[in-house]
């Protein structure tokens, strides 16, 4: 019998246990992370810029990525279709999840121009980040956004391309 050659130094610094996502791996997720630990928070919206910016699946990775390094239970609502008239009701949901034990729950909501409840939904909860498409998002759609919602409450922008990868700024 052979003995198999050593690894190479590159592939042995790599270590995944087993069934842990390669999302909690990577540099950028961790950076991503450490990007919205600016300010402490359990509620957690990603508004879209523009149009169609996929804030669902940028919500679902936030999620994870909370169990992940908090190590507590973490939600997501789907509230880009919400109407206006179950805000409070919606909002009152997700202070009582919240007020019932640890964890986070993290929102997806569409542009301002798609659903104008992005904007109470936002300013409701700890902090937001501004969720923009590359090459689609316009700066003035991102601008009127902060504004109207309030710079205070954005730890950040995720910049999503084309490939559906994300980059935190």
């Amino acid at each position: 019998m052979s003995t198999p050659p050593p690894p190479r130094p590159e592939s042995s610094l790599v270590k995944r246990e087993p069934g842990r996502s390669n999302a909690m791996d990577d540099l950028a997720s961790q950076l991503l992370w450490l990007a919205t630990q600016r300010k402490s928070w359990r509620s957690l919206a990603v508004v879209s810029a523009s149009d169609g910016a996929p804030t669902i699946e940028v919500a679902n990775m936030l999620a994870r990525l909370a169990w992940w390094y908090r190590g507590e239970p973490s939600s997501v609502a789907d509230f880009r279709d919400l109407s206006l008239r179950l805000v409070e009701y919606q909002l009152g949901d997700v202070a009582s999840q919240l007020e019932r034990g640890p964890g986070t729950v993290v929102i997806a909501l569409r542009s301002i121009a798609e659903n104008p409840t992005v904007v109470p939904v936002a300013r409701a909860v700890d902090a937001a980040v501004l969720c923009v498409e590359l090459g689609v998002t316009k700066i003035a759609s991102s601008r009127k956004t902060v504004e109207t919602i309030g710079r205070d409450k954005f730890l950040g922008t995720i910049v999503v391309g084309g490939s559906g990868d994300s980059k935190s700024k």
